[in-house]
């Protein structure tokens, strides 16, 4: 792995031919050349002519990595006044892949202990969060995220039928559920956030003990993170839903 890494980073400094790629890292040609065309198939390099350049997968992972830099900071007084304000835990998270990655959590006031935290992956499908940004992808796209893992919990969602209709609900309403979906005892609502370019690339999710979010608080607190996730979405420049 970090042979190639190298292959990299020599390229960015301008290592172009499989000779200078050869010479600059050490090693033998038909090595340079499995390397290279290992990074080329991944999209971390590409090929014109005999030359190598950086790809455009860098181009994308350097994105994604510049706004999960930058979205915690704009998100985080948002998400700390609707914390103060419910007095239950927000979660910030980006969809990658069929995961949510959680990018920030605030605690509330409960001192409850929940499995999250920041940079968990979790299975997108199961979680509210994954689901309010898996609504707004095109329905075409809908079934990849509907893994075949085992359930979560004895209520997560396995039917094609019924993940469909639940997407179709969030779409409507602009907000999804985790109803113990995802981990037993806990349950959310989330809402997206949209960029300048009316796509929704995050999430934020207000989760809390059944206890204290029996169902019908649970429909209630939809409006607080709907808020939160259009204030989150103002500062990124987004006006909502696209």
């Amino acid at each position: 792995m970090h042979k190639s890494l190298d292959l990299l980073g020599h390229v960015g400094e301008g290592a172009q031919t499989l000779t200078e790629l050869a010479t600059a890292s050490g090693l033998p040609k038909s090595t340079a050349h499995r390397l290279a065309a290992v990074l080329v198939d991944h999209g971390f390099l590409r090929v014109a002519g005999h030359r190598y350049y950086l790809g455009y997968r860098l181009m994308e992972l350097g994105e994604l990595a510049k706004r999960q830099v930058r979205l915690p900071a704009l998100a985080r007084r948002h998400m700390e006044a609707t914390a103060s304000a419910t007095y239950e835990t927000l979660h910030l998270g980006e969809l990658v892949g069929t995961d949510i990655i959680y990018l920030e959590k605030i605690e509330g006031a409960r001192g409850l202990q929940m499995r999250s935290r920041i940079g968990l992956a979790s299975h997108a499908a199961t979680t509210a969060m994954g689901k309010a940004i898996i609504a707004f992808q095109p329905e075409a796209r809908w079934g990849d995220y509907l893994r075949d893992d085992p359930p979560r919990t004895p209520h997560t969602i396995t039917s094609p039928a019924a993940f469909t209709a639940e997407l179709v609900a969030t779409r409507a309403r602009g907000f999804a559920f985790d109803r113990e979906e995802n981990e037993l005892g806990i349950c959310c609502v989330a809402a997206p956030v949209w960029d300048s370019a009316g796509q929704a690339v995050a999430a934020v999710s207000i989760s809390g003990a059944v206890v204290y979010i029996p169902p019908e608080r649970l429909e209630g607190l939809a409006q607080e993170v709907v808020a939160c996730a259009a204030a989150i979405s103002h500062e990124l420049g987004g006006a909502g839903r696209g």
